[in-house]
């Protein structure tokens, strides 16, 4: 039986090895912490108290089962005599705007988010995402609730064995990985550092906690002169978390005194702590060429290959779909490729149009946004991917 190595035991790696046991290979991940639960382990040992985050992602549960080949939701029970009916699911859209049956609109792992509030230089927008876009919060974690611990749940059920508080970070800890080992580290700096593969340093803080029942499934976020990216609060399953970040550039004192004040405020939205990233992420935007599925003879996969939408930073969807991806190439490199050139074709677009936003911030952003918010209702549901095209696969996996 051939074995396969994974460093990384989140999304694309947990989803790489599912594939590749229910291949018939012996699959090892190798994970630092002592646990699965990914960026929010990090987050909790910093914060000094447990902390899950929820991502905003457009993920049409009924696509990504068929891409990826297994369910990401658990069946649902079969009806017993004398129990009522269950409702009926929502139709599910095919991009030609047809309805196709064995939808799934939801999971434990993730909530439908009804309103994306949006609080632009002043403006607040509401918008509703039509029933295509299949908007989600998805909680990320510890909690068996989380997407994390469903992906080890079926890993583990497909026989991936697990080696955790085993650390691989230097430069000699890679290069001693067998050929065809899949690396799948996340925004974490250091496999960055180690592989030469170029990247945007974050700045800024987070604070996390539990979420209100008014405020869960909920996701806020702001663009406004204080940051040239964003800062948000998303939730989900009844916990959320507040993130302030801006890429190349540190932020000032006032705008990290800003933001707590003004969710406050706004959202009636406070957290007692609130920590820095500063030393702990960045996203694969230090060049066009970011992208890679390869550096030498191991196989990259998720933020650090670059499948991440590099204007938004959303990074579910392509860390799921680069999953299968990492684990094609294991037995083919060059159909691994052509895929992941295809789901990830609208990157460079995205990248330079956010370098636009970074070299016009404020006035860019400013005149700009507003504009394209306005239009985003009235977008036909088969085109609104390309209000932000480079989710990777986004609307595209059955293509």
């Amino acid at each position: 039986m051939q074995s396969v190595t994974i460093v990384g035991a989140g999304l694309s790696g947990l989803t790489a090895g599912i594939i590749l046991a229910r291949d018939g290979y012996e699959v090892t991940v190798l994970e630092e912490k002592e646990r699965v639960g990914g960026a929010s382990l990090t987050a909790s040992a910093v914060a000094k108290h447990d902390i899950s985050f929820a991502d905003m992602t457009p993920l049409d549960l009924g696509a990504i089962n068929r891409y990826l080949g297994f369910d990401l939701a658990e069946p649902a029970e079969p009806a017993r005599p004398g129990d009522p009916a269950r409702p009926a699911e929502p139709a599910e859209l095919t991009r030609a705007g047809h309805a196709r049956a064995g939808s799934l609109e939801s999971a434990p792992f993730c909530n439908p988010l009804p309103v994306l509030r949006l609080r632009v230089y002043g403006k607040v927008i509401d918008l509703e995402p039509p029933p295509g876009v299949h908007m989600k919060t998805v909680e990320r974690g510890a909690r068996e609730s989380s997407l994390d611990m469903r992906l080890y749940e079926l890993a583990i059920d497909a026989g991936v064995k697990f080696s955790f508080k085993e650390a691989v970070r230097r430069r000699q800890d890679f290069a001693e990985l067998p050929p065809n080992s899949i690396i799948a580290t996340g925004m974490f700096r250091h496999a960055f550092d180690a592989l030469d593969i170029p990247y945007s340093r974050a700045h800024g803080y987070f604070a996390g906690g539990p979420a209100g029942a008014d405020r869960s499934p909920y996701c806020v976020a702001y663009f406004n002169e204080h940051t040239r990216d964003y800062a948000y609060f998303a939730s989900a399953n009844g916990v959320g978390a507040a993130v302030l970040f801006q890429r190349r550039k540190p932020l000032t004192v006032a705008s990290m005194e800003w933001f707590p004040a003004q969710l406050a405020e706004d959202e009636g939205i406070e957290f007692t702590r609130w920590d820095a990233i500063d030393n702990l992420v960045g996203t694969p935007t230090g060049t066009l060429w970011n992208p890679r599925l390869f550096s030498g003879n191991l196989i990259l996969t998720g933020t650090l290959a670059g499948m991440q939408d590099p204007s938004m930073v959303l990074g579910v969807h392509g860390a799921l779909v680069s999953g299968k991806i990492a684990a094609m190439a294991v037995s083919s490199r060059d159909g691994a490729l052509a895929e992941f050139r295809r789901l990830n074709r609208w990157w460079k677009v995205a990248y330079l149009a956010r370098r636009v936003l970074w070299a016009t911030h404020p006035w860019g952003p400013r005149a700009a946004m507003p504009q394209v918010l306005k239009l985003a209702p009235h977008i036909d549901q088969r085109y609104v991917w390309m209000v932000t095209p480079a989710i990777p696969g986004w609307m595209h996996l059955d293509d």
